[in-house]
């Protein structure tokens, strides 16, 4: 029986609902990349991974953006790296 609640395989979702999805699933590979390394990256790295990973163009300002917001959330799964401007890490991750 697959998962219900995979939000990684949403082929089956019509267009109306997965567009609200793309955000969750834009933070999910960017802490994929994060999860792969176990290391901090900088805005560059993330960028260029996730188009060598996922074979999707995003541009480093939505990169910045992304990675931005999801440090600056309730319960952030990433981190800023203090005094590296551009550089994150996940959460409880040695620096």
């Amino acid at each position: 029986m697959s998962d219900i609640f995979d939000v990684c395989n949403v082929d089956d979702i019509p267009d109306e609902i997965k567009n609200g999805l793309n955000e969750v699933l834009f933070a999910k590979k960017i802490l994929e990349l994060l999860d792969i390394v176990k290391r901090k990256l900088s805005v560059d790295e993330v960028t260029v991974g996730y188009f060598r990973k996922f074979g999707e163009p995003k541009t480093k300002k939505q990169i910045m953006g992304k990675l931005y917001n999801m440090a600056r959330a309730v319960n952030p799964k990433i981190i800023s790296v203090s005094g590296r401007k551009g550089v994150y890490r996940k959460k409880g991750e040695k620096q």
